[in-house]
């Protein structure tokens, strides 16, 4: 069955009111829901983001606590590496006075032969000091018997060719006992 509508708005009006009043609450609900829905959505966002930046500063804090541990530990290593450079420094120096010392132990090794030599080759003469003042050097000694032992030994002296300028300073007699100086040039034994 067809029905044909003569009035044809009348009832279009109305047709259309009650579409629209069924619309409207659906409208609302619709609205309703996507509120909720944003909000939601919203919540979530807020949410992830709160769980992003707890975890970001989480992270941060461990690599605070970390850095912190790391800088005790170098600072540490650093104190140790001061300690260490202090001692290596002081081996150093001692290590350059070794060297030094077996560097120029040859000299007054020398001399003291040259003089022993000379003492030697002398009966009755004992050296009792000897001095250095740079290349300059100063012999006390003692003889027994004659002061030609001492002329004995400033000669053997001069043979030697190692003492330069050699000179007698002063002779002392005492109950046939002489003690003299002597002084002459040779190499320079170095200061310890």
């Amino acid at each position: 069955m067809i029905k044909i509508n003569l009035l044809g708005r009348a009832k279009v009006k109305a047709a259309k009111t009650k579409v629209r009043a069924v619309r409207g609450p659906s409208n609302a609900l619709i609205s309703l829901i996507m509120a909720i829905s944003v909000i939601v959505v919203a919540l979530g966002i807020v949410f992830s983001w709160n769980q992003v930046v707890s975890q970001k500063d989480n992270d941060l804090t461990k690599q605070i606590a970390r850095a912190k541990k790391e800088k005790l530990r170098q600072e540490n290593l650093l104190k140790e590496n001061e300690v260490f450079e202090k001692r290596r420094k002081l081996l150093e120096a001692r290590i350059d006075v070794i060297e030094a010392l077996k560097k120029n132990q040859s000299g007054p090794v020398r001399i003291l032969d040259s003089l022993s030599d000379c003492v030697q080759r002398t009966e009755g003469l004992w050296l009792r000091e000897l001095q250095q003042k740079e290349s300059l050097f100063t012999v006390n000694g003692l003889v027994m018997g004659s002061p030609n032992v001492i002329a004995d030994f400033i000669s053997s002296l001069e043979q030697v060719g190692k003492f330069k300028n050699v000179n007698l300073i002063n002779v002392q007699e005492a109950e046939s006992k002489y003690t003299f100086s002597i002084t002459f040039e040779g190499e320079i034994i170095p200061k310890i």
